[in-house]
């Protein structure tokens, strides 16, 4: 079809304040569908001590859906327990057998239940749910999605209840096949280099977009004021960044690369990242770069490509934060919502979990930063319990 390139080919904004703004995005097409996916009772992983498997099997839909066509670069958006994608027609039957791949996935290697679903762009559409995407580019070779209309929320509603139009996937529905190349997890959790890292979403709630744009601005404005730079806030830091060698913080790639094969494939495959590991820490600390790889300015490039702040209707961050800086914004974001301006939820961890997506070393990688104790996950619970409470009761028939 002539708009699979749609997403691939949509102009880049260079800044973050420019790139959410959705006055400038543009709609999806009528025949792309809207893909969703998400650990069922997440909310009981985490209190089980689970959530890096959860956030695992996030990136892993992530890595079956991108390795589905490379060249189109399809839109996706990390969400802590699932991912939101949006994919052409001609990628739909795929896109659900890698998806019942991704489902095995969870359950056999990690014990999750993994829920997944697609919803058709016009029939959004034809039901009043605008369906809008704008793009970031985070560097020269990297960018990520801004998704924007009420029609991302409205199909996930769908998918997660009993909405009609749903193209519902069956992990025991037809083949399952997933290429989960480029998945990584070879990074240590990153600690605060104050107090916490703070995972952030806020919704602001008007219905004018021009008012909701105003809100955005003032909250990043905020962020800035109370929490420094980007420098200053973001959670990760080159220098700070350490290869892991625990076969614990390792598990979670080889699980997920070596599905379906057996105990000494999986015993290899970690040897093998424990030894890419060492070469790494070598080529780290010495400078080093080869013909194919600029290994000096890896850790800078993985810090540059990483998505601690993205926009999918709603602006989700993740930042290193004090204590007194996180009383100071929700001072500000209380206020905002007394306003009713917005809706928000924030959750602290103590570290940073990093799951990637690596595929080329040499630039094409992105890197996926959440909490390490429940992160966007719960703050998205608290930012749904606000919601609630502000929406009017329904009238008696």
């Amino acid at each position: 079809m002539a708009d699979d390139g749609f997403y691939r080919d949509l102009p880049a904004a260079v800044a973050f304040a420019e790139a959410i703004d959705t006055r400038a995005h543009v709609d999806l097409p009528d025949d792309w569908w809207v893909a969703i996916a998400d650990v069922v009772d997440s909310t009981q992983a985490i209190a089980d001590g689970a959530y890096k498997k959860v956030n695992t099997v996030g990136v892993a839909c992530i890595a079956a859906i991108a390795n589905l066509e490379r060249s189109l670069e399809l839109p996706f958006v990390f969400g802590g327990d699932g991912a939101t994608f949006a994919l052409p027609e001609r990628l739909r039957a795929p896109a659900i057998v890698a998806l019942r791949g991704a489902q095995r996935l969870a359950a056999a290697s990690f014990g999750l239940q993994l829920r997944a679903g697609l919803v058709r762009v016009g029939d959004l559409r034809r039901d009043g749910h605008w369906v809008r995407i704008g793009k970031l580019a985070l560097s020269p070779l990297v960018s990520q999605p801004l998704l924007s209309g009420r029609g991302w929320d409205e199909a996930e509603r769908r998918v997660k209840g009993e909405g009609a139009g749903v193209c519902r996937v069956d992990p025991d529905g037809g083949p399952a096949q997933a290429d989960f190349s480029g998945f990584e997890c070879r990074w240590q959790n990153v600690p605060s280099f104050r107090d916490v890292k703070l995972a952030l979403i806020v919704v602001a709630t008007a219905p004018e977009p021009a008012v909701n744009q105003a809100t955005y601005g003032r909250v990043l404005a905020a962020i800035d004021e109370i929490f420094g730079d980007l420098g200053a806030h973001h959670p990760l830091r080159a220098q700070r960044l350490q290869l892991a060698f625990a076969p614990r913080a390792l598990a979670g790639e080889t699980l997920v690369r070596t599905v379906d094969r057996g105990f000494w494939a999986k015993t290899g495959y970690a040897l093998r990242i424990l030894l890419q590991n060492l070469a790494g820490c070598y080529l780290f600390a010495r400078g080093i770069d080869t013909r194919a790889v600029r290994w000096s300015r890896y850790r800078d490039d993985l810090v540059a490509n990483t998505d601690f702040r993205k926009f999918d209707g709603a602006l989700r961050m993740v930042v290193d934060a004090s204590q007194a800086q996180i009383a100071a914004l929700q001072a500000r974001l209380a206020a905002e919502q007394a306003a009713g301006a917005l809706a928000w939820g924030m959750h602290s961890s103590r570290e940073a979990l990093i799951t990637c997506l690596v595929e080329s070393h040499a630039g094409r990688h992105l890197h996926f930063v959440d909490g390490s104790e429940g992160g966007y996950a719960l703050a998205a619970r608290q930012l749904k319990a606000q919601l609630a409470a502000a929406r009017p009761p329904q009238a008696l028939s």
